[in-house]
């Protein structure tokens, strides 16, 4: 009751786009008699339970353990039996805004330069295709809005001849500078394409819009600027554990159940990385809308020897 009356507090304050407005109403109905019931009846007794239908809403934290466990079925019979990288590049600052304005267009762009990036690295510096599981994320543990893409990459590839496998080092895959750079250069060219053909929604005046545009994307085009880029390397981890762990990042959405600690009809309590935090119930909503994902977009994607349509035989063979 108590985060329906958050929600209700919301939309008299607020009107979410349709997107948004679709996911609270499943939310709320989620495992309710509005979203009907199935009815098992038992062949012995006869006993009737009547079992409400969840939503199965990818934003819904009760409707993921299913999802989960099924996409780690698929994982473990198609990744390769080899240790993982994980690589974690993260948006500028400055550029959340013109992201969560441009939502589809600037993810899109953000996840093909991430996959771009490892993908010609690899060629360069080993003669090989790795395979890569992208994921897009874009909460903190506080639900504060922070774009950034989850990337599991296996540490070696296969060889362009398609002949051999060739393994990276234990604990190093590419400079991170370089990665750094290159998503700067690539992400920042999209964007200027996106800005000149028309297809960049900007906030304000559009004169002085372009100019604000035109002034950031100088300055974010030095190389002091900041674009970081974070390797984790596989530490020895079995292949399950990092299955595992990659499957929290592909199906996790910005808060769970298990850490929302307390609930009143003013306040929500979660708990946090750095401890705990205490939002007011209107903030609580208005954070998680800010990681509701555009209509049929596509935040887990598959690539090199990973993408499902050349799978088939460059993934057997490395296998």
């Amino acid at each position: 009751m108590a985060r329906a009356r958050h929600v209700h507090r919301y939309l008299c304050r607020h009107e979410p786009d349709p997107v948004s407005m679709h996911v609270l109403y499943r939310l709320l109905a989620c495992r309710k008699a509005e979203l009907g019931t199935h009815l098992f009846v038992c062949a012995d007794c006869g006993e009737q339970v009547h079992v409400y239908n969840s939503c199965r809403d990818r934003h819904c934290p009760q409707c993921q353990g299913k999802a989960t466990a099924q996409w780690l079925e698929a994982r473990r019979e198609r990744m390769l039996p080899t240790p993982h990288f994980q690589v974690v590049f993260t948006l500028p600052s400055e550029l959340r805004p013109i992201a969560f304005d441009n939502q589809a267009l600037v993810y899109n762009l953000l996840i093909r330069a991430c996959a771009s990036i490892l993908q010609d690295l690899a060629a360069q510096h080993l003669s090989a295709r790795l395979g890569i599981t992208a994921v897009l994320h874009t909460w903190t543990s506080e639900m504060a809005y922070h774009p950034h893409v989850h990337c599991l990459v296996t540490a070696g590839g296969l060889h362009l001849d398609d002949e051999r496998w060739v393994p990276t080092a234990d604990n190093w895959l590419f400079p991170q500078p370089v990665m750094g750079a290159m998503l700067r250069g690539r992400f920042l060219e999209e964007l200027n394409d996106a800005f000149d053909s028309g297809k960049l929604t900007l906030r304000g005046d559009a004169v002085e819009a372009a100019k604000s545009f035109r002034s950031m994307m100088r300055a974010l085009s030095k190389r002091h600027s900041r674009w970081v880029v974070h390797v984790e390397p596989p530490k020895g981890r079995p292949m399950d554990h990092v299955v595992k762990y990659m499957a929290r990042y592909v199906k996790r959405v910005a808060i769970s159940d298990a850490r929302i600690l307390g609930l009143t009809d003013d306040h929500v309590t979660i708990r946090t990385r750095r401890g705990v935090s205490t939002l007011d119930g209107h903030d609580f909503v208005h954070r998680f809308l800010l990681h509701v994902l555009p209509k049929r977009f596509v935040k887990t994607r598959y690539y090199g020897l990973y993408a499902p349509g050349k799978a088939k035989f460059r993934l057997e063979t490395a296998r």
